[in-house]
């Protein structure tokens, strides 16, 4: 039996775990103070909204990338890497095209 799994991209770049992409980090060689620096930028993040000049309570972003931050692009393609080799890891099919085994497909902001 075969399956194949689409992800959008578009979706999970609002749901980026930090943890797992810090672990990436790691495991990559990034120094501990561009890790900090990730960190520092990304967790703890906070927000409150106004409507009519009255602001809600503080509430914690948990997970994904800044909208136009710059770095968030190449952070998630770190993280997405990672992801895609765990959940290939001790994978053995796919489809052979010119002799390649291809595992993954990605176009735009999809991937098979």
């Amino acid at each position: 039996m075969k399956f194949v799994c689409f992800v959008d991209y578009e979706k999970a770049f609002d749901r980026m775990d930090w943890k797992k992409l810090m672990r990436a980090q790691r495991r990559l060689g990034v120094d501990y103070r561009d890790r900090r620096l990730t960190g520092n930028l990304y967790m703890g993040q906070t927000f409150i909204v106004r409507i009519e000049e009255e602001d809600s309570e503080a509430g914690i972003i948990g997970r994904g990338t800044r909208q136009g931050c710059p770095l968030s692009p190449l952070l998630f393609n770190i993280y997405i890497q990672e992801v895609l080799n765990e959940t290939l890891d001790n994978v053995t099919d796919g489809v052979a095209i010119g002799g390649r085994l291809v595992q993954a497909i990605r176009f735009a902001d999809d991937q098979a």
